[in-house]
């Protein structure tokens, strides 16, 4: 199959299959880095490039370069800014989820789209960003809309048998979507390769800027610990006690319980914007000798802002995306693509299909395969 490919790059497949089953994966991550852009440059030009360039995920892509501006100028930033930053990215997060949701996932499925609530919400960003009460409100309906109650006891509690009645018996667009997707998904994709661990990124930016510096492909393979971690709505909901009850009763996570993650976090975001909790946004930098680095905890997982600049502006500029971790030639994709069985070809390109999406990276892939 041969996509469309975007500037904002792509990921490439590669599977040798025997007619049965696929006997080798390999995966690779391309994106263009923005270093050839802004070499030269001032940094504050970094501001107005790269989200042009990632334009996908252009809030946190701008929270980043901001942040990333603010430490290289040796400041905190202030509290003010930083609610502002987290705000940003819960709304970007919440419009993800929604396009995943109530676009992708039903063209997939075969079932009717559902653009209102993410047509709303672009169309109301702005004044939702000031207009607290109405931003509760549309959260409010919209959560009425995808879940049709609010007193369901799998969105609290590990109760499979909960979520089963609510998948059988709910009219809801996404109850009817998700029910069609689930023996579809499930054991499809299992990778036993860690989750990122929610919470303090710190360890990870101060291992990362000596990485960063020394190792111009990082970016493309990057690790902590010499580990590849699994990013995104399933390390941050692998405590909820769902997950947890699923992942101890099976093992390993599979594309069902990774969609049903995602879920279970724009259930949470939806509920925090209407009861009007202020969001808590995962950040961290480091700063070196005329080099910065800033983490932060994104809708696909974390994204890595590294700069170095010099007596002529900026000399070298890497951003690690979390499609680079979950598409890492050892990661996750990788992991579930080697546990493919299939004996038509056809069938075999939706699974992967199925399990890509799964995993959500930010740009197209391209699949080839081979016959072993």
């Amino acid at each position: 199959m041969t996509t469309a490919i975007p500037a904002e790059g792509r990921v490439e497949l590669r599977i040798e299959w025997d007619g049965q089953a696929v006997q080798r994966a390999e995966v690779r991550s391309r994106r263009p880095q923005p270093a050839a852009l802004l070499a030269g440059r001032a940094p504050e030009l970094a501001r107005a490039i790269i989200p042009r360039l990632y334009s996908l995920c252009g809030d946190a892509q701008s929270v980043a370069v901001e942040a990333l501006e603010t430490v290289l100028r040796n400041r905190e930033p202030d509290r003010l800014r930083i609610a502002d930053w987290g705000e940003r990215i819960r709304f970007e997060n919440i419009r993800e989820h929604l396009w995943r949701l109530g676009l992708d996932w039903p063209g997939v499925a075969g079932e009717p789209q559902q653009p209102a609530p993410v047509r709303e919400l672009l169309a109301e960003r702005t004044r939702f960003a000031t207009d607290r009460e109405g931003a509760a409100s549309w959260a409010g309906r919209t959560f009425a809309g995808l879940f049709g109650s609010s007193h369901l006891a799998w969105l609290e509690e590990a109760d499979q048998a909960s979520l089963a009645q609510w998948l059988d018996a709910t009219p809801t667009p996404l109850a009817v979507l998700l029910a069609r997707l689930r023996p579809r998904l499930t054991g499809l994709g299992p990778s036993g390769l860690p989750l990122f661990p929610a919470g303090d990124l710190h360890p990870l930016v101060q291992a990362a800027l000596p990485r960063l510096r020394a190792d111009p492909d990082f970016h493309w393979r990057p690790d902590h610990q010499g580990l590849v971690f699994e990013m995104g709505p399933l390390a941050r909901q692998v405590a909820h006690p769902l997950i947890a009850s699923m992942l101890a009763r099976q093992g390993v996570p599979d594309s069902w319980i990774r969609v049903l993650a995602r879920v279970l976090e724009l259930a949470g975001a939806l509920q925090s914007l209407e009861t009007g909790v202020e969001p808590l946004p995962g950040i961290a930098w480091q700063h070196g000798d005329n080099e910065s680095v800033v983490a932060l905890d994104m809708v696909r997982g974390v994204l890595i802002h590294w700069q170095e600049t010099g007596p002529d502006g900026i000399r070298d500029y890497r951003i690690v995306a979390p499609t680079e971790w979950n598409f890492h030639p050892q990661g996750p994709a990788r992991e579930g693509l080697l546990q493919l069985r299939a004996t038509d070809e056809a069938c075999l390109r939706e699974m992967v299909t199925l399990q890509v999406m799964a995993l959500d990276p930010c740009v197209q892939y391209e699949l080839e395969i081979l016959h072993a």
